[in-house]
């Protein structure tokens, strides 16, 4: 039977964010604004950073961190088997107690070999790596790709490759911070104190990351 361990929580928790992360899609806005006053002209150009999310993702997510908890419990399992062969057969040698000098060098042969060969690793990441191989290649893949879709598209702004990494972890950043705070809205009251409405305590951060270019100045 599979064990888990309260840690295992925190693991599931941490693979689903990341590769939740991986999964959304930048989307990236220009705006022009123009302003003529005599004898001056206000241009500007502002990008608007956001990202697509839909419940497909999350749900995807959720399944690939599962496959890679069953593995983690699967290779717990094996080894706590063969712990308890071994200590079994380790048990049946003791019972039996040879009496003459060539039936205890049998025995320590014996033993000695049996301990080669039921020696246990400390984690077997051969058989680990089959059920985390779908969550590796599907977040590595996804965000790679995300980034590519983010920075054929900034880089058209003057915008440097660090640059857009930046922001691409700070639209991840964003994301969880928007999250948190509408998983929050409801007990804001209850934290701040009575007398503060829903709709007083209801203004979530944007979801959207705005960027000066400078690019019409």
């Amino acid at each position: 039977m599979f064990k888990a361990k309260i840690r295992d929580i925190g693991y599931f928790v941490l693979l689903t964010s990341l590769h939740l992360c991986s999964d959304l899609q930048p989307v990236v806005e220009a705006h022009a604004n123009i302003k003529t006053v005599y004898p001056s002209v206000d241009r500007n150009l502002t990008l608007q950073l956001g990202y697509i999310y839909n419940h497909w993702m999350f749900v995807k997510a959720l399944m690939y961190s599962l496959l890679v908890m069953i593995g983690l419990w699967y290779i717990r399992h094996l080894q706590s088997t063969e712990r308890q062969e071994s200590e079994e057969k380790k048990g049946i040698l003791k019972v039996s107690e040879p009496k003459t000098a060539a039936e205890v060098k049998n025995n320590w042969i014996a033993r000695n070999k049996q301990d080669s060969a039921t020696r246990l690793t400390p984690f077997s990441w051969n058989k680990f790596s089959l059920f985390a191989l779908p969550w590796i290649l599907t977040f590595v893949a996804s965000g790679l790709i995300n980034y590519i879709r983010l920075y054929m598209v900034i880089q058209h702004f003057c915008i440097s490759n660090w640059r857009a990494t930046q922001l691409y972890g700070q639209l991840q950043v964003l994301f969880w911070r928007r999250l948190l705070a509408v998983a929050s809205v409801p007990y804001w009251p209850q934290i701040i104190g009575g007398g503060v409405s829903l709709e007083e305590t209801s203004n979530l951060p944007g979801n959207v990351i705005n960027i000066e270019t400078h690019l019409l100045d």
